[in-house]
């Protein structure tokens, strides 16, 4: 069993409200959190969005609860992975981020001549 993870993240609401991702063992980082701003920074300095929350996801099942909890919660979604993001795309205004960069697993069979790489995966990692 997990421990639900915690955040403050105001959603049409006066002030902040504590939000719980049932089965996200990632890190949750909202506007009020220390990380904040280096979470939500690209590589391209001209971007400055501003997210209600960006999930940290550390495995496949942290990126299901985040899109559940996005499509519940009816919010955009961006999906940053381990690069570059020159358009800025990878994060969104007032949505989530589901940050897939602690996802850097690589898994290689040699017979096949065949890789498999997490969504957070670099160049290097192989």
């Amino acid at each position: 069993m997990t421990t639900p993870t915690s955040a403050e993240v105001g959603h049409g609401s006066k002030g902040p409200t504590v939000v719980e991702i049932d089965g996200f063992r990632g890190r949750l980082i909202s506007a009020d959190h220390a990380d904040y701003d280096i979470a939500r920074a690209v590589w391209n300095g001209a971007i400055n969005r501003h997210p209600r929350l960006i999930a940290r996801c550390i495995g496949i099942a942290d990126v299901v609860a985040a899109v559940r909890f996005a499509r519940d919660h009816d919010l955009e979604i961006s999906v940053p992975g381990g690069g570059h993001n020159v358009a800025g795309t990878a994060v969104c205004d007032e949505g989530i981020v589901i940050d897939l960069s602690a996802m850097r697993g690589v898994r290689v069979d040699p017979a096949s001549r065949r890789a498999w790489v997490q969504g957070g995966g670099l160049c290097g990692d192989v």
